[in-house]
């Protein structure tokens, strides 16, 4: 069974001294990172498993989830400055995490890579961390808050990934190589 390769891409370290802008940023891409690095050597049954029990999300609906974050909150409010979003997904067993069986990691990773190269995009022309979009919950919404919510989410997936990695490797009795050394530690 063949396993999935992470695409080459620059694998930030967080910032250690920065501008309040640039270490939001720069620790969004840094756990982005970690993300797509959890599914590097793990086989397509192993990235489509459930944990626990079946019940869970698997690591490919937990990559699926934050495309669709980034996709929310960067690239459609910010860089659509407010425009109102319906999410792609429903799914009443594990609502936020749907994965169609045709979905390849490749094609699944692809999506989250580039949502999150738009999300940069949109990013760019931003003056301010003060800066402000219209949002039909909260009323306006600062791009700080959008970071830090993105940072928070992004960081506590990638944190379930490598959780969800180990328990699938437990499971199978599979021993994927180890992850290179944690750039932050």
């Amino acid at each position: 069974m063949p396993l999935f390769q992470a695409p080459l891409q620059r694998r930030p370290s967080p910032p250690e001294v920065a501008d309040e802008r640039e270490a939001l940023e720069g620790w969004l891409d840094y756990f982005r990172a970690l993300v797509v690095h959890a599914l590097d050597g793990l086989d397509d049954a192993t990235l489509r498993r459930r944990v626990p029990d079946g019940d869970g999300p698997s690591l490919l609906a937990i990559v699926k989830h934050l495309t669709e974050l980034e996709r929310t909150w960067l690239v459609e409010r910010w860089g659509g400055r407010g425009g109102r979003h319906v999410p792609s997904y429903v799914d009443e067993e594990v609502p936020g995490f749907r994965l169609a069986d045709i979905e390849s990691p490749d094609d699944v990773v692809g999506s989250y890579l580039e949502a999150c190269e738009k999300g940069r995009d949109a990013l760019a022309g931003a003056e301010s961390l003060d800066d402000a979009v219209r949002d039909d919950r909260r009323g306006h919404i600062e791009l700080r808050w959008i970071l830090l919510h993105l940072v928070t989410e992004t960081a506590r997936y990638a944190g379930q990934a490598q959780v969800l990695r180990d328990a699938a490797a437990a499971l199978t009795g599979a021993r994927p190589e180890p992850q290179d050394d944690d750039p932050a530690g």
